[in-house]
Order: structure tokens, then sequence, then C-alpha cells
């Protein structure tokens, strides 16, 4: 655990020193900063103050020496300061009677003299802690403003005094009044120079209080700006190279407790970068090392915890142990170091089973603990929940018989913490420390459960920072629940569900975005089985879609109409398209993932040499960093500007479900608006979880859901069906093959697979819905719509079937019964049935788009594809009002613009799976790739078909399998009620006669209505089944329709 929170980064504090004249003379000599060391009690302090000030008296006010006297009295003041006999200011202050007491109020500088003091009351603080010493710091530092309230060096460390009261105290006055001092500051030396050599030690001291304010309240806009703020700081013309350690530091720690709230790896390499620059670039002596050392180890500990890098471990080890040599034993610093070493050894202890280590570091921090009396409320917090978690850490090992001592120690914990951002990270430890306990006892208490359940659900009504914790502690509320009592787990998960909003939070990047659903994966489907479960069928439905395609439904959301009855409609609006293309961007390519230190050097290398740096009086090396830190800061800004945007649109948003009538806006659909997508057909959604499997169906004609148990599947069964399944794919090299010739199709496992799917999944599915299935008027097959999750999500339902080696058997075959389509989530059905195609009256023909990309030149590896032309002239025979882009017409920005011309698009070209990035899954044209990312942006108002003759346009990432990221999903969202795409490569020659049948049966059977695709597919899959065979599974399978 990171405890580092509690040693926030150095404030510069320290006045420019005093200048001395080279003309002084030897009585100013003899009185020399340096005499100070002979004070030895207040006798001596006594003595020296008065002949100060005799020798003050001797001196004209103009002279150069005033400022030495003045220096030494500074001095003769914290010399017994330093002492642990003088306990306090008062006694000095009562000591000095006479025309003594009356010298600090001669002196010329008297502002600076007694902030000077206070400053070294401070310096006493940090050592000892002794409250009264702060105290009569801020007491010095307001007399000192009463005398000039101008100096912004004076105004900034009172701040810091201020900040340091609310660090001890917590009052938020404390933190108000600090934040607003440090802007004072900062505006004092703006008005006289933007270039004053002090600014950046200001704009440091107000980055720290803000961070500071972050952790209190959880605002990012808070750590935004003190990142800001720290940047701006560190990169100051006038800021001197030997104090740019400082500096580093405090921004490293700023990016630390953003990626701790916001969990972006860019923040974290960010400070990992900006803390060692500070490791290795501070002083060997500085006294700050131990604190440096220890914060560099454990933010590398916590990249350790996300990568496992072994060699983050070591070195995260090393430098606590570093750190903790020079800690001195009565340091208040030095028990949280020794309980995140401890955490670090339990690491290691799982890799090297040496125990040792661990029991060493935590018999030193218990021994430590006596002193927790003294400390404040969230150091004792932290301190015991640190220790907790290692007492636990050990018992899980090592079997230790700690963890009694752990649930103590944890409950102290949460004793001591204020209620907070914080609040959610504590119960979790708690609740999970009792539920093992319980667990692990023979004679399970009842009471350990009970609280544990109370400690969950504690923190599930906290906001949290990472948002994740919360989520942590809602979910094991509702699993604990569960174990005893169904309907209060019902309850229970009802929070999960509210909180998925702050855990996918539209304020984030798309990439970030779609790898925190990963989070919800495994909590939807044993929600939606216990809702299944507890016969609560309509609420399973309203779960599986909120917990579905979550990214999509943010898109689509944006996109949503205002009510023009809400006075903010126009800014609303505003907000969600700027935030929308904002959220689309991908990061900046530039320099990205490459170390900014070789990116710098690399940049000097190639600066003509002997040549000066652009900027006049900036060295080539600090103008490379400089320029290669430029886009990290221009993506971090874009970053941010999204943030800002995502908090103004949940206000206004907010605001606008408040309205009479209005309280239904963008709140997530109830069963009665889900069941409006079976208007022509069934719809089945099927869970698949590790408890149960269950299909709902939702049909036309009946308002309530079927409830169709699968007994006979598992999940266990669909992933090694889907491991199988993806083997063939691979063997049969259809996986990651581009379109074009075929290969040898037929296996005996596919068919497998396929009699599985039907045999316990898909035949118990269509025997229930039974008179659901009604054939239409003209005879034709009922329409089922599927809606799969999990491993299913990658199996082909509309295949399964008995394929006999004589022969498939007729009636065995789930394409005998209904025509199948796909959706990838209810409400994108909803959406493609309610998009307004009025644009076209239903008796003209459509515009009809069609791409061609014979020759593929960004990408010549790739083979050609000439059955594409044939393709699209067989179309030209059909379709009269038909454009065609052929090969180099077939632009990026030829396509986009023809499609906003056109109702509907054919592509027959080369498609591009990327499994590492989805969202970079694309269409190959003349230019490039038109991807996914391009196409979510987009938002047509007049499309209706699209027909994707590209391989693998419909194959997602099993990484995010409830998420469907691929380009027949792109299509979908973009405004397209209906797309024809593949799953896996297909044949040349295939493509081109199944989109002959296909578009022959739109023409000649359905009228030109592209809402008959699914018949038009299922008759031309048809056609070349009869055409090769049923056995060649991986030829026809592939083609699928989703939309309506």
């Amino acid at each position: 655990m990171d405890l580092t929170s509690q040693e926030h980064p150095s404030t510069e504090t320290d006045l420019p020193g005093q200048q001395v004249s080279n003309e002084a003379d030897d009585d100013a000599a003899m009185m020399s900063p340096s005499t100070a060391t002979d004070v030895k009690d207040l006798d001596d302090l006594i003595q020296g103050v008065e002949r100060c000030r005799q020798k003050l008296s001797l001196l004209s006010e103009e002279s150069e020496n005033r400022s030495l006297f003045e220096q030494t009295v500074v001095n003769l003041v914290m010399t017994p300061l330093e002492s642990t006999q003088i306990t306090s200011f008062t006694e000095i202050r009562d000591a000095l009677r006479g025309d003594s007491s009356l010298l600090l109020k001669r002196m010329r500088d008297q502002a600076s003299v007694l902030s000077q003091v206070a400053l070294a009351l401070k310096s006493r603080y940090e050592r000892f802690g002794a409250m009264q010493d702060l105290e009569e710091n801020l007491i010095l530092f307001r007399s000192s403003l009463e005398l000039d309230s101008n100096d912004a060096m004076i105004v900034t460390n009172y701040g810091v005094s201020l900040l340091m009261r609310f660090e001890r105290r917590g009052k938020p006055d404390d933190l108000s009044a600090a934040i607003t001092t440090q802007n004072q500051a900062v505006q004092l030396l703006q008005l006289l120079d933007d270039m004053d050599e002090n600014l950046p030690s200001v704009l440091n001291n107000l980055g720290n209080a803000l961070q500071m304010r972050f952790e209190h309240l959880g605002k990012v806009v808070d750590i935004d700006e003190a990142v800001n703020v720290h940047i701006r700081a560190l990169y100051h013309r006038k800021l001197e190279e030997e104090s740019k350690f400082i500096f580093h530091y405090s921004l490293g720690v700023a990016y630390h407790r953003r990626f701790e709230h916001l969990r972006d790896t860019t923040d974290l390499n960010s400070a990992i970068r900006a803390k060692r620059m500070a490791v290795t670039t501070m002083p060997e002596d500085h006294q700050l090392k131990a604190q440096y050392l220890a914060s560099y180890g454990t933010i590398l500990f916590q990249r350790y915890e996300l990568s496992s890098y072994k060699s983050d471990l070591e070195k995260s080890i090393q430098l606590l142990q570093e750190a903790l040599e020079l800690t001195p034993s009565d340091h208040p610093a030095r028990l949280i170091r020794l309980l995140n070493l401890a955490q670090m050894m339990r690491d290691r202890f799982l890799l090297t089973n040496t125990l040792q280590d661990i029991e060493k570091a935590l018999f030193n921090a218990i021994e430590l603990f006596q002193s927790l009396k003294n400390e404040y409320p969230l150091r004792q917090a932290a301190c015991f929940l640190c220790l907790s978690e290692a007492l636990r850490a050990r018992h899980k090992v090592a079997n230790s018989g700690d963890l009694d001592r752990s649930i103590n120690t944890s409950r102290l914990a949460l004793r001591a913490l204020p209620i907070g951002p914080e609040t959610a990270k504590f119960c979790n430890e708690l609740g999970t420390s009792l539920l093992l306990r319980y667990h692990e006892s023979n004679e399970s208490a009842v009471s350990d459960l009970d609280e544990a359940i109370a400690a969950f659900e504690k923190g599930a009504r906290h906001p949290s920072k990472p948002a994740k914790t919360q989520f942590l502690c809602a979910t094991q509320w509702a699993r604990t629940c569960s174990e005893g009592d169904i309907q209060a787990g019902v309850a229970a998960f009802k929070s999960v569900f509210e909180l998925i909003p702050r855990l996918v939070w539209i304020g984030n990047g798309l990439h970030r975005r779609y790898e925190d659903t990963e989070e919800i994966r495994t909590v939807l489907s044993e929600a939606v089985a216990l809702a299944i479960k507890a016969g609560e069928l309509e609420l399973a439905l309203e779960w599986a879609e909120q917990g579905r395609c979550i990214v999509w439904s943010q898109v689509l959301q944006l996109r949503q109409p205002v009510n023009d009855a809400f006075g903010d409609a126009g800014e609303l609006d505003s907000v969600a398209s700027k935030l929308q293309n904002i959220g689309m961007e991908s990061i900046l390519p530039l320099f990205k993932g490459l170390p900014v230190g070789l990116l710098a050097a690399l940049i000097q290398a190639l600066m003509p040499k002997g040549e000066p740096s652009p900027i006049p009086g900036m060295s080539r090396e600090e103008f490379s960093r400089r320029l290669v830190i430029f886009p990290v800061l221009l993506n971090d800004a874009k970053k941010e500007n999204q943030r800002r945007l995502a908090e103004k649109y949940e206000n206004l948003v907010a605001e606008a479900q408040l309205m009479p009538g209005n309280d239904r806006f963008l709140r997530p659909k109830r069963f009665s608006e889900l069941h409006a997508a079976a208007k022509k057909g069934p719809v089945v959604f099927i869970n698949v979880c590790t408890e149960r499997c269950d299909a709902i169906a939702i049909v036309p004609w009946q308002e309530e859901a079927i409830s169709i148990p699968l007994e006979s599947f598992s999940e266990k069964l669909a992933e090694e069906m889907l491991e199988d399944f993806v083997g063939v794919l691979e063997e049969k090299g259809v996986r990651t093959k581009s379109r074009g010739p075929g290969m040898s199709t037929f296996t005996s496992r596919l068919r497998g697979i396929l009699a599985c799917l039907w045999n316990d999944v898909v035949r118990p599915i269509v025997l229930s819905l039974g008179e659901h299935l009604r054939p239409s008027d003209d005879g034709l097959l009922p329409h089922i719509t599927w809606c799969t999750s999990g491993p299913l999500a990658f199996l082909p339902l509309h295949a399964a079937g008995i394929f006999e080696d004589k022969g498939s058997l007729v009636g065995q075959r789930v394409f005998d019964h209904v025509v199948s389509s796909y959706t990838t989530s209810i409400s994108a059905l909803l959406t493609a049935q309610n998009h307004n195609s009025e644009s076209v009256p239903p008796t003209s023909a459509p515009r009809v788009l069609a791409v061609s990309q014979p020759k593929t030149p960004a990408h010549e590896d790739l083979k050609e594809l000439p059955h594409t032309v044939e393709e699209v002239e067989i179309l030209q025979g059909m379709l009269p009002h038909l454009t065609w882009l052929n090969d180099e017409e077939g632009t990026k920005d030829a396509v986009m613009k023809a499609i906003h011309e056109h109702e509907w698009v054919h592509f027959a070209c080369h498609g591009a799976l990327n499994m590492e990035n989805p969202l970079q899954s694309s269409f190959l044209l003349q230019d490039g790739g038109l991807e996914l990312v391009d196409l979510m942006k987009q938002s047509f108002t007049h499309t209706q078909l699209a027909y994707l003759s590209a391989c693998r346009t419909a194959a997602g990432s099993e990484k995010f399998p409830e998420e469907a990221v691929h380009l027949a999903a792109g299509m979908l969202m973009a405004g397209f009620q209906n797309v024809v795409a593949t799953l896996w490569s297909i044949d040349d020659k295939d493509a081109m006669l199944v989109a002959k049948h296909f578009y022959r049966y739109l023409k000649e059977e359905g009228g030109g209505d592209s809402s008959q695709a699914s018949y038009a597919l299922h008759h031309a899959v048809g056609k070349l089944r009869e055409s090769i065979g049923d056995k060649h599974f991986t030829r026809w399978i592939p083609f699928i329709h989703f939309g309506v």
C-alpha cells in the first residue's frame, strides 16, 4: 500500500539570504552570524541580543551593515530553538525584557526578521512535532504580514504553515486559507514581474496546497490544476538548475496522486520519470533524501503491482531500505516506511517463499506503534491500515495467527479516519479480513459476517478515489449478502449498477473506458443470474443492458436530443457535442511509448553542431527536453479538457432530470422500453455465469419475459468450446488471413461444436419459444435476434445444428426453423429500429455507394482482390442508383464524404482486425485504414444498409466480450439500420456469390426494402451452402447480420 500522501512534496520556504557588505567594519565582523553558536542558554541569548542592540545604536539608518546585525539577531533566536532544553518561543520572548525586547520592533526589516524566526519554529515543529511551535509560527507570520502584506515570500510561507496545520488538525478552513494565501502570493509576484526568480517556489507551494485539497475532497479539477502549476514551476526560466530536483519531485507526487485516482498509466509513467529525476539529481547529503527515495520506491512498487516486472519490485525494496537507513528512529515517517517495506516484502515472499524479510519489517513496525498516540488522525489511520494489510498478508502466506490482530487494527484505522474519499478503501480492508476469518473458522461467527456486510455497505455508499474501490465494496457487499439472502443480494447489486457511470467514466478516453469495463464483466453475469434466480426477469434484463456495450451506450447518450423546455438545452447540446468529439480522439501518436530522455537526446543530436538553441539563454539540452515534453503536455491538456467537459455535462444532465416530466432523461432503459425491440420477432438474451446459464426472451405477443434455463450448458463448457473454436480457425488460417482465394475448410471439430450449440443452447430456446415462433403471413420463417454474452459472443449460434458425414439432418439445424440476426445490445436494436430514414420515400430506390479495392497500395503485403471489381459490376447491373469508388478513387476522405450522400454502402476490400487495439480495426483503403474510431465519431441520419464484404468485420476482441468492439458495431452506432458482416476471412469468390444473391433477393423479394436484409442474407448463404456443401463450415458460417 502506498502511503506517501503523508510525505508531501517539500516546500520552498527559505527566504533569500541577507547579503553582507564587503565594507563591513571590524565591529560588524565581530558580530557575524557565527557568533550565534555561542548561545547555550537563555542568559547567553539575552546577552547576545543586548550586544547586538548596542552595536545597532552606533550605526546610521542608512548603513549597509544593519542587515548583518538583523541576521545575527535571527540566528541568535534560531540557535536555542534547535535545543531541546528550550521548549518554545514563549520562553525566549519572556526572557527578552527591557530595551532588548524592543529590538525586533526597531529593526528596519521587521517583517523579514519575524518571518525568519517563524521559519525556525517551523523547522523545529517538523523535527519534534510540538503543536505549540506551529501555532507560534503562525502568530509570527501574521505579525509579519501586518507589517508588510506585499512580501510574496512571507505570504507563501504563511500559506505553507496553514497547510501544515490542516494536515495536523484537519480543519477545512485552514486548507481554504492556505490555497487563498498561495494564490495571493502568486498574484503579488506576477504583478511585479512574471519572470521573478521567486515565482517557481510560490507556484510549487500552490501546487502542493491544491494537491492536498484534492486528497481531502477528491475533486479531479484540483489535482489537474496542481499538475499544471507544478509543470509551470518546473519549466520557469528563472528556476535555478540546482533547485530543480525539488520541483521534479513535487510534479512527480502530483502525477502519482492523479494516477491513484484516475488509474491512467500515462500519469504513472510521468510520475516515475519525475521522481527518478529528483532522486538522481538531488545532493547526496540533502535532508529530504530519505523522503524522496521512499516515495520513488513506492511508485515503482505500484507499477510492479500492475505489470509484475520483478525488477521494479527489487528496486522498490532497495530504495525503501536505503530510505530507512537515513530515517532517524524517532522520525514520524519511519513507521510508514517500515509498513510499506513490509508490503513489498510480502510480494517478494510470494515469489521467493522467504518469510524472513517480511517478519523483520513487521517486527520493527509493531515496535514503533506506541508512537501513534502522538500522531494526527489521518496519519494514525494510514498506519493502522497498512499494518492491518501486512498482518493479514503474513497470516495468509504463513498461517501466523495474525488475523485477529489485523481485524482489530483495521477497526482502529476506520475509527481514526475522517469520512472522505479514503473511506471505501478502509471499509474494504476491514470487510475482507472479517470475511476471511468467517470462512476459515470452524465455528463461523455470524457477527463477523454481519460486520463485514456493514463495512462493505458503508464503503459502497462513499465516493472513493479511485472509483474502483467504491465499486469493489459494492460488489463485495452484494456477493456477501447473496450467500444467505437472495433478496438482500438483489437489493445490494442495485448499488453496483448505479456505480457503473463512475467506474467507466465519460471523462476518460475511449481506450481507458474499454479497459475499465473489464471490472464489470464477471459481476454482470453474477448479478443477472441472481436476479433470474430471484424470479425478477425484468430486472435481470435491465441489468444486462446496463452492464453491456457501456461505451457504445455513452456514445449514443451524447447524441440524445434534449427537451427544448430545458433552459440550458443549447448548452447541453454544445457540451455533449464537444465531449463526443474529444472523447473519440486517439492519444497523440507523436513520441508515443518512447522514453522522454531518449527522444530528447535524439532531438539534440539532430540539431546543427555548434549552434546554440533557438531560445537565447537556454542550453541545447534544456531546449531538447522541453521540446519533447510539449506533445505530452498537449495530450495532458486534452485529457483535462475532457474531464472538465464531462463534469459540466453531468451537472447539466442532473439539472435536466429535475425538470417536471423529465426524470427519465438519459437514465437506463426500463423493461417496458426494452420490450419494444421485439416487435418483429423474439429477442433472446443469453447469460453465461459460473453458477448457471439462462436465456431471457422477449416476444411480440406477450408482455412478460420468458425464462429459459439452459440446464445442460455451463460457463466452463462455453469456454472450452470457444478455445476449441479459435483453435480450429487458427489451424485453418481464416482467423488472421485476409480476404482472398479459399483453402481447405472442412473440419470435424467444428461439426462437434455446432452440434453442442444446437443441443445445449439453441434447441432448448427454440422449443421453449414454441408458438411464439410464428411464420409470417407470406410463409417466411420466423425471425430471432440473438444478444449473447461471455464466450457465446464469439460462437456462431446462427449455424448451430447436427451435420452428419452423409449430410445434415433437416429440422436439426437452426436455419431450418428461424432466420437469425444479432444485436450488440437491445438498446442498439431499438436505436436501429427508430432510426430516421424519412429522407428516402418508400417508393424511391436507395442511393448505393460501392467501394472496391482490388489493390491496396498502403499494404503491399496483402493479396490482390480482382473479384471485388466483378462483385461491384454485378451490383451495378441490379442497382440503378449506384456510385462506384474503385481502386485509387477509394480514399478515406472520398469514402467518408460519399457515405453522407448515400443510404446503402457496400465495401468490397480487405478488412484489418487489430487484436491489440480493437479501436484501430479498419477497412483498408487507398491511403490507409478507415478505422473503427473514425466511424464512432459519425452520426448519420439517412443511412439504412451497410454490406461489409471484407474480412473479420464482426470479429470482436475476446478481451471485451460484452462491448462488441468491431467494425459492424461501428456501422450500427454510426446510424445504419442493418449491417452484413463477417466473423473471419472469406473466400473472394464466395463473397461475390453471397453479395449477388443478397441484392437480388432484396430487389426481387424484398421490394428494395433494406429491413429485409436478414432474410436476404439467410437466402444468399443458403445458396452458398447449396453450391459448396454444408460441411465447408468456415466458408458459409462467417456471414452474419446485425440490426432490424
